[in-house]
């Protein structure tokens, strides 16, 4: 079976290629507007946290945080310490 060819036709900068052009903006244009009022619909279905959960969490990230730096700097003291022992200067 013989593969049949494609024709491509130009786009003038005058003729059909602008219709097509403007009709991509709109649809463009389209989509967004859809998009964002999907994005305003779900918003509204969002549980969100009281002002007491947000409270709690906020604590509980920061406590993690301070604990975790305490910890990275607890390991960095005793990783110097170990190697001023040893006479490796870093």
């Amino acid at each position: 079976m013989a593969k049949s060819k494609q024709t491509v036709t130009p786009i003038s900068p005058g003729g059909e290629g602008n219709d097509r052009e403007k009709t991509d903006r709109e649809n463009v244009v389209r989509r967004s507007v859809r998009f964002f009022g999907e994005t305003v619909h779900e918003l509204r279905r969002v549980t969100w946290p009281t002002r007491k959960e947000v409270v709690q969490y906020t604590a509980a990230a920061l406590i993690t945080c301070l604990v975790m730096g305490l910890l990275v700097f607890a390991f960095d003291e005793g990783v110097a310490k170990i190697f001023a022992l040893l006479g490796i200067g870093v």
